[in-house]
């Protein structure tokens, strides 16, 4: 398998030789005014322009939204997504407000598996945020707090994938982690957060949680140095993965950057 860092949680997979592109934000760099409630007030996203041209990117054999905030599937890709390309979503919400956008074929996730040109999908819980506070944040932001995860297998894969999606280390990612032990995990790692509701995907303790459920693992930080909420940047897990010598357990690609397994 591959795995093609992009830009933010933005991805290029290829799995048992079929091309994902998971959650695909297009927009042009610093088009996105600064977040509200962001520790970083003054900061515009994407912080940088994509490393491939977006008729790269669109070479792909399906899509995988797990879910559509503004980061992970945004207007612009809605508009130059071809309409018939084939796309995963977490439920029958997106899968509408997708098909209302024209697109034919749009399939929802399943916790039992879904197939698609050999490589089956498994649906993956996630909790965007910190229980308890994330419902009112995403109330007064007018977002869905829904986000999946996803788990790859394939006969002639050796390597089981997860990409772990927008979420901090709960319950039920160590169920995934327990259920399907996979080899490779990528995990959403910029520790955004929101002034007075904490942080809505992991930092470095959800790190350290995922690597001591999986000691076997290799992790991919994905979703690093482009949102504006950001607060911990690739610089700072550089810096972690130094420390603790994990080097060769966490990578930290670069946007554009391609790991192998």
């Amino acid at each position: 398998m591959k795995f093609q860092q992009i830009r933010s949680a933005t991805a290029l997979v290829t799995f048992a030789q079929v091309r994902f592109l998971i959650d695909p934000w297009f927009a042009d760099k610093d088009s996105v005014p600064p977040i509200p409630g962001s520790p970083n007030p003054g900061l515009r996203c994407p912080i940088h322009e994509l490393p491939l041209p977006v008729e790269e990117l669109l070479k792909t054999d399906a899509v995988i939204a797990t879910h559509l905030h503004f980061d992970h599937f945004d207007e612009k890709a809605m508009e130059v997504l071809p309409r018939d390309m084939p796309i995963f979503t977490q439920d029958d919400t997106d899968r509408k407000t997708l098909m209302e956008k024209g697109f034919a074929h749009v399939e929802i996730l399943s916790p039992s598996g879904t197939q698609f040109k050999g490589v089956t999908l498994f649906k993956m819980e996630c909790c965007h945020g910190i229980p308890g506070r994330m419902e009112e944040l995403y109330e007064r932001m007018h977002l869905r707090k829904e986000a999946c995860g996803v788990i790859f297998k394939h006969p002639d894969e050796t390597k089981t994938f997860y990409l772990s999606g927008d979420t901090i280390w709960y319950e039920g990612v160590a169920r995934a982690i327990a259920a399907y032990h996979p080899d490779v995990i990528a995990v959403n790692a910029a520790e955004a957060t929101i002034k007075g509701y904490g942080k809505i995907i992991m930092g470095i303790e959800d790190i350290e949680q995922v690597m001591k459920a999986a000691p076997d693992a290799v992790l991919i930080a994905t979703h690093m140095d482009n949102v504006g909420h950001e607060c911990l940047w690739r610089k700072d897990l550089h810096r972690y993965a130094q420390q603790n010598h994990l080097e060769n357990r966490l990578l930290i690609p670069e946007d554009g950057e391609t790991c192998i397994f």
